[in-house]
């Protein structure tokens, strides 16, 4: 059980925090057969990236080189070094020293540039089991301040703890949204208690500002920045969180950490990790035969081989509450940062100079980029960089592993392989075909549903659908948890029509949510993706509300397939067709998902308009084009053609027309008005012209 909650944590590592294990029950689809030949791929150039540092004598950055100070070796091979970029904050001025002989390179081939995958990452883990109540608030602390100071645009951040209950858990995975990556932090729960308290995730309301406040609240608290150093309120006694016996926290730990490790061993470049903790007491280091020495120092090198330096941050610095040296937990702290390429910091209550520090080890770097043959095989290339220029001393990642056929990947790699897919914004196994994913809420009684709607058009996904092929779909909440998914297998080939309206119909609390859709194929791995971000609305309670209408483009057949769960217990209801929502639909009307085709002279819609506690009401429908480009709107002639109530709710069919729209991006505008009340409501769906 405790191996399956590890595995679970990595597959959430490469995207957000989900429980994968909700998706397996019933499934087996992850499950390939022994016997399966390994997948031929064709022989392709891919050009592969290099993160490397380069100081002085004196450890100053040394920031004047070029493409041709450098030379390149993968695995003892030297190599042409074809794109190069230079990422500096801070420029100190150097003297330049002579060169050595030149070394002549192999002959240059033209590969395609992806230096944006080499912005800056840092991962911040908060330990909460090793840690004091104070420790943990001066770590949150300190974690908000070198986000706020040091923490640069292009940087990708995630937030990670670990506590006794829950292990490792992800809060937010790699992001440019550092408001998100605040909110995690602070979103962090306090009163740990021996670390049994777990990390929630959690949200901040009032912006920035109120962040602000809790910053500066939780460093008061702290005692950070005052003379003092410790205030009353945390000098409680607390139950030894593990420090000093070798029980199942410590060996779990670094068993999760060394699995986390070779997750990101997949991500290029270097993954900087900032561990704030107490650290392991000394004692547990006197004898190297034990599982947890052991265990540390395969951790370490697993860190160090995937390119991720940790840079420890005593929490509680000197003021353990064990006696003597041997229970305090600078040794493991420094030893892990030893291990692993990074540095270790003292003490916590340095938190400004630390993240200084930080910063400028991180942030003057050069990233050299050669072409290889990319090979499926699973081997590990050694990579050694050197500089011409003489006094200088080069950091490089020590290399890197090729992907593997999917035929060949573990369970855990495919699960993990599926998540980067679908939750990814630029996967690292592969780039996969975009699809259109639609989301539209809409209310029955007192109720808040959601249809997802994606239009797959089969010959853009012939490769992909030739084998044995899965379905999935992943709503997650903004607080990174699934709130509903389904999987299933599909044989594509038996469908006739080109083009097919996949939907899913889902019950949902108010709320924000990440929607996704996955197509993959079980032998290739290749896979197709649809994602997209929806707001469930409040239960109307009084006046009246329009739910999203579903656009219909006429004389444009579609095969409408439905996405359901594992078959239904007894006494279950059945669940809802499309055409229970959106009565009127027929299979000669396909949905609008994306793209309309200029000259369109018309559309049909099915909207609901619900009303509550308005007695007769009096409602004015109008509907506007808005061409983003220009700003303008535009107010459309339309026409009822049926209609239908159910309860609280009308169900209007209508035919729009349209005016000539020339190609671009455009939305249309339903607009509701209750003349008596003044009741308004509103919704928006956007569409392209092409």
């Amino acid at each position: 059980m405790r191996r399956k909650r590890i595995l679970i944590f990595i597959l959430i590592l490469v995207a957000l925090s989900l429980h994968i294990s909700s998706l397996r029950a019933g499934s087996g689809s992850f499950q390939q057969e022994k016997n399966q030949l390994a997948l031929q791929h064709e022989v392709t150039v891919v050009l592969k990236l290099v993160q490397v540092f380069v100081v002085d004598e004196e450890g100053n950055p040394v920031t004047d080189l070029t493409k041709d100070d450098f030379i390149l070796y993968d695995n003892d091979e030297l190599q042409t070094i074809t794109d190069f970029e230079k990422h500096f904050l801070f420029k100190p001025t150097e003297t330049i020293k002579e060169r050595p002989d030149e070394t002549k390179p192999p002959v240059q081939q033209e590969v395609p540039s992806d230096s944006s995958r080499m912005n800056r990452k840092f991962f911040l883990i908060l330990d909460l089991q090793r840690n004091s109540p104070k420790g943990v608030k001066a770590s949150k602390v300190a974690a908000l301040h070198f986000l706020d100071t040091q923490v640069q645009p292009s940087d990708e951040v995630g937030v990670l703890s670990f506590s006794q209950m829950t292990g490792l858990d992800l809060h937010h995975y790699l992001t440019t949204d550092h408001q998100k990556v605040r909110e995690a932090i602070i979103g962090l729960k306090r009163g740990i208690q021996g670390g049994g308290g777990g990390a929630g995730s959690g949200s901040s309301q009032g912006g920035v500002s109120s962040l602000e406040k809790e910053r500066a609240r939780a460093e008061q608290e702290a005692g950070l920045g005052q003379e003092s150093g410790i205030v009353s309120e945390f000098i409680q006694p607390q139950r030894d969180p593990g420090w000093g016996h070798v029980g199942r926290g410590p060996l779990d730990f670094t068993k999760e950490i060394k699995e986390m490790a070779k997750a990101l061993r997949y991500i290029p470049g270097y993954k900087n990790i900032i561990f704030f903790s107490a650290g392991f007491s000394r004692m547990m280091f006197r004898d190297e035969s034990t599982p947890f020495f052991e265990g540390f120092e395969e951790m370490g090198k697993e860190l160090a081989t995937s390119s991720c330096p940790v840079y420890t941050i005593n929490s509680v610095g000197q003021e353990s509450h064990f006696a003597g040296r041997e229970a305090m937990g600078d040794y493991s702290l420094n030893h892990l940062s030893e291990m692993s390429g990074g540095k270790y910091f003292e003490d916590i209550r340095q938190y400004e100079a630390i993240s200084r520090e930080i910063q400028n080890i991180t942030s003057n770097y050069y990233v050299l980029g050669y072409a290889i043959d990319e090979k499926w095989d699973g081997e590990f290339h050694r990579i050694e960089v050197q500089v011409k220029r003489e006094g200088c001393k080069v950091y490089a990642q020590e290399g890197f592993y090729n992907p593997k056929p999917f035929t060949e990947l573990t369970d855990f790699e495919k699960q993990l392989h599926l998540i980067d897919l679908a939750l990814s914004k630029e996967p690292y196994f592969q780039q996969p075909i975009q699809l259109p994913l639609l989301a539209l809420p809409y209310s029955v009684k007192e109720k808040t549903n959601l249809v997802l709607l994606s239009e797959i058009r089969l010959d853009e996904i012939r490769d992909l659908i030739q084998q044995k092929t899965e379905m999935i779909t992943l709503v997650i909440t903004k607080e990174n948890k699934i709130a509903d998914s389904s999987q299933g297998e599909m044989n594509f080939t038996k469908i006739p029509q080109k083009t097919i309206t996949h939907y899913s119909i889902l019950s949902l609390s108010p709320g924000e949510y990440d929607c996704h859709l996955v197509i993959r194929n079980l032998k290739t791995g290749k896979g197709a993706v649809g994602s997209t971000s929806i707001t469930i609305p409040e239960p109307l309670e009084s006046g009246i509300q329009l739910s999203s209408p579903l656009i219909l483009i006429p004389e444009k057949e579609s095969f409408y397939l439905r996405a359901s769960k594992t078959e239904l217990k007894k006494d279950q209801i059945e669940p809802l067709s499309l055409i229970n929502i959106y009565p009127f639909l027929s299979n000669k009307y396909s949905p609008l998902v994306r793209d309309l085709k200029r000259g369109t002279k018309r559309l049909l819609s099915v909207v609901r308009c619900s009303v509550k506690d308005i007695e007769e009401p009096n409602i004015v429908l109008s509907i506007l084009v808005n061409q983003h480009s220009k700003d303008q709107k535009n107010r459309l002639n339309f026409s009822v053609l049926s209609s239908k109530r159910e309860g609280e709710t009308d169900i209007l069919l209508m035919e729009i027309q349209l005016p000539d729209l020339e190609p671009g991006d455009y939305s249309l505008e339903f607009v509701a008005e209750e003349v008596t009340t003044q009741s308004k409501s509103q919704v928006i769906q956007d569409f392209r012209v092409k």
